[in-house]
């Protein structure tokens, strides 16, 4: 009978995920069979607990750590009151006077609150793992499955276009970085989450996604004061001992939240969106989400969820824009350019590259690009053309890669393809730290007997420089050079002292962007015979091309 009521115990705490709700239900069993008038269960905050006077002989009382069930035993006490330490758990049971308790009945319920014990430790440990699933590590905020998680129960309620959605950065904090160390600026980011929790209200919500890098849903009405909060937010720091004021500022992004949202999710990523925008211009601490925005995100997003089927699917076509000898009118080489014929339409490189730029995804597009080059110069081969040199452009995100040299090269091993028809271009850098990959690419290219080419030429960091330090092969001058509407002698002296020091190094000079009689004149001023442009001809499909190889000379 006592085994069967134990099991039955058992079975009232297992079919539940909370034993907290389960826990009166299963000791309501226990306590006929042992006479029981009264069960108290101190789960949470210790407190002062009071036998009924008079009423009670026998109090058992079970203290134990919930994290470690060591040293875990039943107390038979006769007092009136008892205080328990912090972080327990502790089980009063309450009989009447007259109960005595037998040695197998007091073990059969040593052994129901041992069982009920061990079911609150793995409850505790549940709720603790999903708290930690759902918290920033350091400042205890909830993270982004957290906000979302919040989010979510907003709008399942209706409520959530009573919010904004915010997406903030800190201005600055790797200054103040320098000046606290490591250990202080995690205590100052802990001061700081607890300024913005001061300011929240109980249906608002501050996330920390990590860094310097916050969310908030904040009621509409409390906007402007929110906004006036993230421009300055004061707390402070130690140094030598000394406590010093820290103003912490932030740059945001707002979504006013309104019937577009569909998924939770769009709750971050409109509003960094927004933020990225304020970021990238120095005078502007907020910007609110337009519907452009949205608009370019929606598209950024397509784009990213499309890429891999679209390079599966051969979506990517390469076309080939002719490069032209102007004193002779000759055809003398190409570039190849990517267009993604996406949903019945072509999309440009212009849309489609930063994003995939952004991602790292460029370099899948780059390696199939020269792949679809290589193969077609084998097939013009086989079929007695006689192809001319055709340049393929890789991202500057592409060169952290150390094998991107040896793929190239493999690439061009698959269909034995003389390294004279392929020439590897890549954009002029904007940082010295990008400086670096190029070199050590453009090295590796040259010691493998490939030619190499630097487009934008004259736009980015310390252009003079790379004509003494890089091993390239040519330089497109940047179309900026010729783009004013009247050239005057200051351009010419530009362009051809550019041209003269290029030559004087050996190295070849092309102009792209050439759309005018008039650049074309220029150009031949200053020495420069080849260019690229639509005065000659637009990027060509395969098959455009094609008839152009078979013909290389462009009427006069």
């Amino acid at each position: 009978m006592e085994n069967n009521i134990l099991n039955r115990f058992i079975q009232i705490l297992s079919d539940t995920d909370n034993t907290i709700e389960a826990a009166e239900e299963a000791f309501d069993l226990l306590a006929p069979s042992f006479n029981i008038s009264q069960i108290i269960l101190d789960l949470n905050i210790p407190e002062t607990r009071q036998t009924p006077t008079g009423e009670v002989r026998h109090v058992t009382v079970y203290t134990g750590d919930i994290a470690n069930d060591s040293g875990a035993e039943i107390v038979w006490l006769e007092e009136s009151q008892r205080t328990f330490e912090n972080g327990m758990i502790s089980i009063h049971v309450y009989a009447p006077i007259e109960t005595n308790w037998t040695a197998d009945e007091r073990q059969l319920l040593l052994s129901a609150i041992r069982i009920f014990l061990i079911h609150m430790g793995r409850f505790r440990l549940e709720e603790l793992v999903q708290k930690s699933a759902l918290t920033q590590y350091l400042t205890g905020l909830p993270n982004s499955g957290g906000f979302i998680s919040f989010a979510t129960r907003k709008m399942i309620s209706g409520d959530i276009k009573r919010f904004n959605s915010y997406y903030f950065n800190l201005k600055g904090f790797g200054l103040i970085n320098r000046r606290f160390g490591n250990e202080e600026t995690d205590n100052i980011i802990r001061r700081y989450a607890r300024a913005l929790l001061e300011f929240c209200n109980d249906d608002e919500i501050i996330g920390h996604l990590g860094g310097d890098n916050f969310v908030a849903l904040i009621r509409k009405e409390r906007t402007g004061d929110f906004l006036a909060l993230l421009q300055k937010t004061e707390v402070f720091g130690i140094r030598n001992g000394e406590k010093i004021p820290v103003y912490i500022s932030a740059v945001a992004g707002v979504y006013d939240i309104d019937d577009s949202l569909k998924n939770p999710g769009q709750t971050i990523g409109r509003s960094s969106i927004a933020c990225s925008v304020a970021r990238s211009l120095s005078n502007e601490p907020f910007l609110f989400v337009t519907k452009e925005m949205s608009t370019k995100v929606y598209r950024e997003k397509q784009i990213e969820d499309s890429f891999e089927d679209g390079l599966s699917n051969n979506e990517f076509k390469v076309f080939y824009q002719p490069k032209v000898d102007t004193k002779t009118n000759t055809l003398i080489g190409a570039e190849a350019l990517s267009r993604w014929f996406y949903h019945g339409e072509y999309v440009y490189p212009a849309e489609f590259v930063p994003v995939l730029e952004r991602n790292s995804y460029s370099i899948g597009l780059d390696i199939y690009v020269m792949e679809e080059v290589c193969s077609t110069i084998r097939q013009w081969i086989d079929k007695g053309l006689d192809p001319v040199p055709v340049s393929v452009n890789f991202s500057r995100s592409d060169l952290s890669d150390d094998r991107l040299a040896d793929q190239i090269l493999a690439i061009t091993q698959k269909y034995n393809i003389d390294l004279d028809y392929i020439q590897i271009e890549v954009t002029e850098t904007a940082t010295q730290k990008e400086k670096g990959l190029i070199t050590d690419f453009l090295n590796k290219l040259n010691g493998m007997h490939i030619a190499s080419s630097i487009d934008d030429f004259g736009t980015g960091y310390s252009s003079l420089g790379i004509l003494r330090d890089l091993p390239v092969s040519t330089i497109k001058i940047d179309k900026s050079f010729i783009d004013n509407e009247i050239l005057t002698t200051r351009d010419e002296i530009v362009l051809k002292n550019i041209i003269n020091m290029a030559k004087e190094l050996d190295i070849e000079v092309i102009t792209e962007g050439v759309e005018r009689p008039d650049q074309i004149a220029l150009l031949q001023r200053v020495g420069c015979d080849h260019v690229q442009g639509f005065f000659y001809d637009k990027p060509l499909s395969l098959e455009e091309f094609e008839e152009r190889l078979k013909n290389k000379i462009y009427p006069v």
